[in-house]
């Protein structure tokens, strides 16, 4: 008599599936970081390879670069940059560029990813990578950056027209040469709060806030951090003996 024992088999599930949704996929790859590990499907290791080698390089003795996810960005998949881009050079710095105010017709991010993909990296504050200001709507108000610009010598390139900046991504070149206006003064009474509120999630976005919400109560902190920014410097205020 033939006698049926069933044995529960144990799955492995993929820790990203059930972070994101719950969904269970099974896992066949293993990401280890120091005493910390996860469970992982082909895909989303592939794409966490991918993610590592874009931030921290690929490591030396590596068989070559991770294969595509065959994914476009929304910017890529919007225009196709003419030339493409050459190998970077591992001897040079990466050039970086600062963004001040925003870029009509883009999101944040989105305005943020077209840099990248052009071989620029996004700095806050200038410094000796920085060879362009990209000067959006509002971008006058940050008056940091722009006399960062100005005593730095670095250009400008005014994007508040439309469709300027669209024109650069697709031509695969960021230029400047553009005036540079003057910091304008922030003035609390000349302002309503919605105005006042709108500039200041402009500026925080800019230094230190990126994920500060479009809308709601803009924070105590943030608010104080605003204040401070753009406080006028005390003239003949005599140093303490």
């Amino acid at each position: 008599m033939r006698k049926t024992v069933l044995v529960p088999v144990l799955k492995t599930l993929c820790d990203a599936h059930l972070a994101k949704d719950g969904s269970e996929q099974e896992a066949t790859d293993t990401l280890t970081l120091g005493a910390r590990a996860w469970d992982l499907c082909g895909s989303h290791a592939k794409n966490f390879g991918l993610y590592l080698v874009d931030a921290l390089g690929a490591p030396e003795g590596a068989a070559g670069e991770p294969e595509s996810t065959g994914e476009q960005s929304p910017v890529a998949a919007e225009c196709e940059t003419q030339g493409g881009s050459q190998d970077a050079n591992e001897s040079e710095p990466v050039p970086s560029v600062m963004v001040a105010g925003e870029i009509p017709g883009y999101g944040w991010e989105t305005a943020r990813e077209a840099v990248r993909n052009l071989g620029y990296e996004i700095v806050g504050r200038a410094d000796d990578s920085t060879v362009l200001l990209i000067l959006g709507e509002g971008g006058e108000r940050n008056g940091t950056k722009l006399r960062d610009a100005f005593e730095r010598g670095i250009p400008c390139m005014d994007v508040r027209a439309p469709g300027r900046f669209k024109e650069a991504v697709c031509a695969g070149e960021l230029v400047g040469g553009d005036p540079l206006p003057e910091p304008a003064k922030v003035v609390r009474s000349e302002m309503s709060t919605r105005e006042r509120n709108r500039v200041i999630r402009v500026w925080a976005r800019q230094n230190g806030w990126p994920n500060l919400p479009v809308q709601g109560r803009v924070p105590m902190n943030v608010r104080h951090a605003f204040e401070l920014a753009h406080r006028e410097p005390v003239q003949g205020k005599a140093a303490a003996a």
